[in-house]
Formats: C-alpha cells, sequence, structure tokens
C-alpha cells in the first residue's frame, strides 16, 4: 500500500516547480510555506485539489524532501510497486503486510505483549502456504517492522528488506592507488583509440610497479585487479565513455530515445522523400547482357504512408530524377491498368504536396529543384545532416520494399555481400526494366497498400481514402504546367531552323513570331523527358511559354529521353558497319589521292619554268571574269560511256552556227560550246 496524503499541517508538496510545508489549514484555505525563501502563500484547496487533478501538484515524502531533490524540478517519476521486486522479496513483504494489517489495520496495537505471540501464531496458520514460511515470526520482528511500516504512513514497500545492499562491501583503495586507475582510465581507455580493458590494466600495472619502488615494502601499493578496474569504469557515466572512445555524434545517437515523428491531419501535408540502389540486378531485354542494379527515387505520404510517386532509371539520383518523380506523385496514375496487365488495383495517390521533407543530397539542393517546387507551392524541408530518423517513414519504406520484394527476385544483390552466401547474383539475374517496373506497381498497388499498417492502424489505402475525403488532393490549372515547371531546362539558340534539342528540330508560327520580333536569340527552353514531341519556348517579351513541335512528329510523339539516346547510338553504330560508310571511305581516299596528283603535277610545271623570264598575264576584267565562270558552270556533264568522234562523214550535216556565241547571264543546260572564250567588246 502507498503512502497516503491529505492536507493536513506539516505535509509538504510541490507546485509550480518549488517544494512547500502546509503551515496551517483554516476554513478551507491553505496557508504554504516555501522551503527556498519561506514567503507564505495561501491557497484555496478546491484549486489545489484541481492542480492536483491536473497533474501539476505532487505530495513529497521525508526522502523527496533532501536538498538535491527540493532545487531541482523534477518530471512526473512514479515509484517501482511491490511487483517489480523479485518473487522472494514480494512474498516477504506480503507476509509482514498481512500480518500487520490482521493486527493493528490503523496502526494501534490494542493486545497486550503477553498475548501477541499466539496472536501471531494464529495469523500465520491462516495464511497461504506459498508466503507464510516456515514459522511465525517473533514479536520483537513484528515490533521492527511496525515502526517501519508507520513512518512510511502504511507502505507496503517499507517492509522491503535492503535486499539490493547485501553482499560484502568492497575494501577501501589506498588514494595514490585510486588516483593511477583513474589517470590509466583516462590516458588508454578514454581515447579515441579504443584500447582495450586490459591494456589499460598492464599500463596501470606498470605505473604501480614504478611507484612501489620508490616506497618502503610495508607501504607497496596493491596490484590492480580487473574487478576493481571495473568497479571504477561503472563510476564513469556512459555518455562520457562512448564520447571519448567513438565521438559525440556516436555517443549521442547511442542514448537517444526516438520519439514519434510530426503528425500530420491530412493527405500531401507532408512528403518524404529519398533514394536508394535496389538490390537486385537487371539484363538488357534483347541482348541479355547485365545493366547493373537501378536506383529508385520514391515519396510516401506522412499522413496514410500511402506512396504517391516513384521513379527507376539507372541513372544516379540527380536533379531529374526527382523532378520525375515529383512529377509522378502530382498527377493521376490512369497508365497503370492499360500499361501492366498484371495489376488488380488503382494507384488513387496525386496531388499537390504542401511540405516535401528531403535529406541535404545535391540532387535535392539543386536550383531545378527549388525553382520547380516554388513555382508549384511546395515548401522543401531540409533534415539536418546526418539525421535519417528525421525521415524515417520513407527510410523505412525503402528497406521493405529490398527486403519485403527485391530480396525475393532473381538476380538479387542482397543488402550485402556477406549475405549472399553462395548465391551467383550474377548467373540468376533474368529481370528486365520493364519487368522490374511492373513488379514493384503489383507490390505497391497490390500489396503493401492493403496491408494493414501499426503506425496508423489501418491500411495505407483506407487511410488515404479517409483523408481525401475530407480534404480532397488540389491539382494545377493543366499538365502543360507540370511538363514546363518539373521539366528539363535548357539553354538554346532561335534560328532559322528554329531550335535544336536531342538532336531534334522543334518549329512553330510563335517561334516566328518570336524570330521575327527579336531575331537570333538564345532562349531558355523546357521539355518533357518522357515526351520529346513537344517543347516549351520562353517568350521573354510576352512573359510566357509558348509551345513548338518536333518536326518529325511521327517519331518524337511519346518518345522518353532515353529511348532517344539508345536510337542515336544505335543508328551510329549500325552505320559504322554498313556497305555505304566504307564506300563513303573509299570515295574520300580517292578524292584525296587525285587532289594530291594534282598538286604534284603543278609544282613539276612550275619548276620547268624556273629560270625563264616570268611572263606577265593580262587580267580579266569583271565582265570577263563572269562570261568564263558561267562557261564553266554551262559545260555538259561526264557521260557515262565515251562518245564516239565526230562523224566527218560527207553526209554529215554542216555546222551553221556562229562563232561566237553569246552566254546568257542566268545560264541553261544546252549543248556543249566548242569554241573559245570571245575577247573584249566582240559581241
Amino acid at each position: 500500500m502507498m503512502s497516503r496524503f491529505s492536507f493536513n499541517n506539516g505535509e509538504c508538496l510541490r507546485l509550480d516547480g518549488s517544494a512547500y510545508r502546509i503551515s496551517q489549514v483554516i476554513d478551507g484555505s491553505v496557508q504554504l510555506t516555501s522551503f527556498d525563501n519561506a514567503s507564505i502563500t495561501v491557497r484555496n484547496i478546491d484549486e489545489l485539489l484541481a492542480r492536483f487533478a491536473d497533474g501539476q501538484l505532487k505530495f513529497l515524502d521525508e526522502n523527496e524532501l533532501s536538498i538535491g531533490q527540493r532545487d531541482l524540478e523534477q518530471s512526473r517519476t512514479i515509484q517501482r510497486g511491490l511487483a517489480d521486486f523479485p518473487d522472494k522479496i514480494q512474498r516477504l513483504a506480503l507476509r509482514r503486510y498481512k500480518l500487520l494489517h490482521e493486527i493493528c489495520p490503523d496502526g494501534r496495537l490494542t493486545i497486550p505483549r503477553v498475548a501477541l505471540p499466539g496472536m501471531l501464531r494464529s495469523v500465520w496458520e491462516k495464511m497461504e502456504p506459498a508466503i507464510r514460511g516456515e514459522r511465525p515470526p517473533c514479536v520483537a520482528s513484528f515490533y521492527l517492522w511496525r515502526r517501519s511500516w508507520l513512518r512510511a504512513k502504511f507502505d507496503v514497500r517499507a517492509l522491503i528488506d535492503r535486499w539490493e545492499s547485501r553482499g560484502q562491501k568492497p575494501k577501501p583503495i589506498p588514494e595514490r592507488l585510486a588516483e593511477l586507475i583513474d589517470e590509466g582510465i583516462e590516458r588508454i581507455f578514454l581515447t579515441p583509440q579504443r584500447e582495450s580493458l586490459s591494456e589499460t590494466m598492464d599500463w596501470i600495472q606498470f605505473e604501480i610497479e614504478k611507484e612501489n619502488q620508490r616506497r618502503a615494502p610495508e607501504d607497496a601499493l596493491p596490484s590492480v585487479s580487473r574487478r576493481m578496474l571495473k568497479r571504477a569504469v561503472a563510476r564513469i557515466d556512459r555518455y562520457a565513455i562512448l564520447k571519448a572512445r567513438f565521438g559525440e555524434r556516436y555517443a549521442r545517437e547511442a542514448i537517444r530515445v526516438y520519439k514519434k515523428g510530426p503528425i500530420c491531419t491530412r493527405p500531401l501535408e507532408r512528403v518524404e522523400v529519398d533514394n536508394t540502389p535496389l538490390d537486385i540486378l537487371v539484363i538488357d531485354s534483347s541482348t541479355g547482357l547485365l545493366l547493373g542494379r537501378p536506383w529508385i527515387t520514391a515519396m510516401i505520404d506522412a499522413y496514410s504512408r500511402m506512396v504517391v510517386g516513384i521513379h527507376i532509371s539507372f541513372r544516379k539520383p540527380n536533379a531529374l530524377t526527382v523532378l520525375r518523380c515529383l512529377k509522378h506523385a502530382v498527377l493521376p496514375k490512369n497508365y497503370v491498368n492499360d500499361r501492366f496487365k498484371t495489376v488488380n488495383g488503382e494507384w488513387k495517390a496525386y496531388g499537390l504536396i504542401h511540405q516535401l521533407v528531403c535529406d541535404n543530397g545535391l540532387e535535392f539542393h539543386a536550383r531545378d529543384v527549388d525553382m520547380a517546387c516554388a513555382d508549384l507551392g511546395i515548401h522543401v524541408i531540409y533534415c539536418p545532416t546526418r539525421s535519417p530518423q528525421m525521415k524515417g517513414r520513407i527510410e523505412r519504406f525503402l528497406k521493405t520494399l529490398n527486403y519485403g520484394l527485391v530480396h525475393l527476385q532473381p538476380g538479387t544483390t542482397f543488402a550485402n555481400y556477406e549475405k549472399r552466401h553462395a548465391y551467383d547474383s550474377e548467373a540468376k539475374a533474368v529481370v528486365t526494366l520493364e519487368a522490374l517496373h511492373e513488379i514493384v506497381h503489383r507490390w505497391v498497388i497490390d500489396i503493401y497498400s492493403v496491408t494493414y499498417h501499426r503506425g496508423i492502424l489501418t491500411t495505407p489505402q483506407q487511410k488515404w481514402d479517409e483523408g481525401i475525403a475530407k480534404f480532397p488532393p488540389k491539382l494545377p490549372p493543366s499538365i502543360d504546367i507540370v511538363n514546363i515547371y518539373l521539366g528539363e531546362s535548357k539553354k538554346r539558340v532561335l534560328t532559322k531552323n528554329g531550335i535544336e534539342v536531342n538532336s531534334l528540330q522543334y518549329a512553330s508560327p510563335a517561334l516566328e513570331n518570336l524570330r521575327r520580333r527579336c531575331g537570333d536569340i538564345e532562349v531558355t527552353v523546357r521539355g518533357d523527358p518522357d515526351n520529346l514531341g513537344t517543347i516549351f519556348v520562353l517568350d521573354e517579351e510576352a512573359r510566357q511559354y509558348v509551345e513548338a513541335k518536333c518536326t518529325l512528329p511521327e517519331y518524337a510523339e511519346g518518345i522518353t529521353a532515353e529511348q532517344h539516346s539508345w536510337m542515336l547510338r544505335k543508328a551510329r553504330k549500325d552505320y559504322t558497319t554498313s556497305p555505304f560508310r566504307h564506300a563513303l571511305l573509299a570515295a574520300k581516299s580517292a578524292l584525296r589521292e587525285d587532289t594530291t596528283t594534282l598538286i604534284e603535277e603543278g609544282n613539276s610545271t612550275t619548276t620547268k619554268r624556273k629560270g625563264k623570264a616570268k611572263v606577265k598575264r593580262p587580267k580579266a576584267n569583271r565582265v570577263q571574269r563572269e562570261l568564263m565562270v558561267q562557261h564553266e558552270e554551262t559545260r555538259p556533264e561526264l557521260p557515262l560511256e565515251p562518245e564516239p568522234d565526230e562523224d566527218n562523214s560527207p553526209n554529215s550535216e554542216p555546222d551553221d552556227q556562229d562563232e561566237y556565241v553569246d552566254v546568257p547571264l542566268f545560264p541553261t543546260k544546252r549543248a556543249p560550246i566548242s569554241r573559245g572564250i570571245p575577247e573584249q567588246g566582240s559581241a
């Protein structure tokens, strides 16, 4: 039975962090005297009862009235009960309590001392055999129990023996030996080298031997024992030991008690994001070659634990992967049943996010991510460094995804190399990237979303449905807004050919209007990496984005940037092995050889003329040069077969053409001219 208190003179209590003693009770009012400055305060009993019911008032016993307890404001604590002690101690305390309660329930002993032994035996015989013991207690022991019970105000814990203090007390050690032990612990044990107790004991023993060389034999210090050293280490605070040996951060994490995270009241109020490599090897669908471990970026709703967005790719985390995952989280997921026929459920998570919680990775600090979230009204919250517990929901989900799904697939790499044992991940790998997408979608929609979650006491899907019934998700005005703000941003120059992005040409009447007003300028281009058919170009004068379509819509519409890049690489690879490329290289080589021959012939002609008088050639005027150029351009093409010689037979018709023929300003293809170039003035 615990101690009992009332608002009587002499009782002590703690109120508003200060200790008081009740000095007087008059007509429903209580006069309180402070232990700190002896000031007197008068309170109404009804007010004190209300404060007691609210947990703001606590009665104090004699042990709690010590100076240390009285000066410091204590948190709400409760002493241990009888059930917290060992069974043997419980039986002894119950035996004494039953004897006292049967003989003197109110503490007053009404029977004479000579009759007490018989009373004790009669009560002892009525007890249960499990607690009464072998024989009844003596009168002296009964009086000692009664005195302790009355002093503790009928608290049953006063009847418990001080069993924790049993055993022989350790003998005091010499003061100098205690100093050497403390010095050894500080210099050897409490260091970042993390040396063992054995090394510490060896150092202490060496110092003891050095000390004994300066002492008389009768004053020699005893040797240090391991038990003596452990007892000295046990007196040091555990946080101080961990901080000295492992660092402050490790010590702080080792003693930390994690509390519940921020409480959310509606869906999408707080969404946590993180990325991790999946523990599985993926192969190419066409060649079967290993492609490696893909990365996943995932977002989870803190209110419902519903997965709102994912993105899987082989690219290491960057700003583009975060934006793609964010786009997947915002937009409705109507593609699931059309793309993945094996998925039975629906992925209902969508909508704009209020707070996006992430760590301090470079991909989350990218300017494109900050600007995109600001445009969509999303507040980005960065957790402190090395504090994964600040976004524990997404950390736990990614672990559940790897352990609950990925590790069960063929080709898994498990969590680490040690857990693989004899499993050959490369030989077992059969999952393609598209198959991995389908597996993850099936698991998220048909398994994870409908599994009971102890953190929310329901399933994520049910919690999401309950939340959006009161707070429907919000969407941007159009999907073009999402494509622009969450797309890839680049700088390009607007030319007569439009805009070139990813080796594709884009044009539109809006671009023609922009070029007519501004000329060839550098513009900001935003595009959707999942659809290269359309881009948006910023018109700074109009302060808005204008649309531009690809000039190859049948190719670019619906194709992703990764697919387009793969096609370009494949086209270049196929061209290197095609016969057209070999013919092209042969033609270039032949042309280069012919050019070299012409240069050598020209050099030989120049060499023959050396030593002769330099002949000054007359320069043709502008009209003559133009006539010669047009004459060269109007020469017929070389025939495929050699033409026969001129027909000099008598039946041949005479050539009735003039000796000189005028060359038109814009020549057309006609019969070959066999005459020379007319001289100046002969037109």
